[in-house]
């Protein structure tokens, strides 16, 4: 049998074409990114977000970033990630930006960034972007969503869990991040998950594999393993 390459795995299509029927938020629309629109998206990211100038998240302010890593509309979809704008329907004026990266021989999905114009916080449209990371994730074929949330407010995580992803650990000292002004640290973020995969395509760890801090850790989270004897019977493992 002939094995599939691993560039026909998990491809990139067009934004419509991948989100199918999905909606959009009342006074928004969606749009891949266009190379055109690269130097005013990082213009916007400076005034938006200051705390961006720190961190993994720094390279969303180079435009060679998206030059090089990013599927820009009409180009090659060869690229590991996919950056979505948001515009207001009412103005066209760019009001928000996530950006997408896949890991084509896990099958993962992940949420690089998003951001949002401070007066359009809190509307919904920030909420949207973790159903995008699904949909589009689904759309191509990816197993699992993953998501890493700031620990600075608590709207990414109630966003995430809102929207069935699974707090399965915080990560210390995870990134850089501007926690004051002129005061750089590492910080913790919290880590979620999603399983998009069938259930039979997931293996459970062996119990016996497990010391007894990994045990109590997956119990915590996922519910009594099926090998753990000691478990309540009315409890059922959950697989994210």
């Amino acid at each position: 049998m002939r094995r599939q390459r691993t560039t026909d795995v998990m491809q990139w299509r067009g934004l419509q074409e991948m989100l199918g029927e999905l909606g959009t938020p009342p006074g928004y629309s969606f749009e891949q990114l266009a190379r055109e629109d690269i130097p005013r998206t990082t213009e916007l990211l400076h005034t938006w977000y200051p705390d961006i100038c720190v961190g993994t998240e720094s390279r969303h302010l180079e435009p060679a970033f998206y030059e090089r890593e990013v599927f820009l509309r009409g180009e090659s979809p060869d690229r590991p990630l996919y950056a979505v704008l948001s515009r207001s329907t009412e103005t066209g004026d760019i009001i928000g930006l996530l950006t997408l990266e896949k890991n084509i021989r896990g099958l993962q999905i992940s949420a690089s960034m998003g951001a949002v114009e401070p007066s359009h916080r809190g509307l919904g449209l920030g909420q949207h972007g973790l159903t995008l990371l699904e949909v589009i994730g689904r759309s191509i074929g990816a197993e699992v969503a993953l998501y890493y949330s700031t620990l600075k407010a608590a709207r990414g995580q109630l966003n995430a869990e809102r929207r069935g992803f699974l707090l399965v650990g915080i990560v210390p000292a995870f990134d850089m991040d501007a926690i004051a002004p002129g005061t750089v640290k590492r910080v913790y973020e919290a880590l979620y998950a999603k399983v998009l995969a069938h259930p039979e395509r997931v293996h459970i760890p062996d119990w016996n594999a497990l010391i007894p801090s990994t045990r109590a850790l997956f119990t915590h989270l996922f519910g009594p393993h099926p090998a753990d004897l000691t478990a309540r019977p009315e409890r059922k493992l959950r697989h994210g």
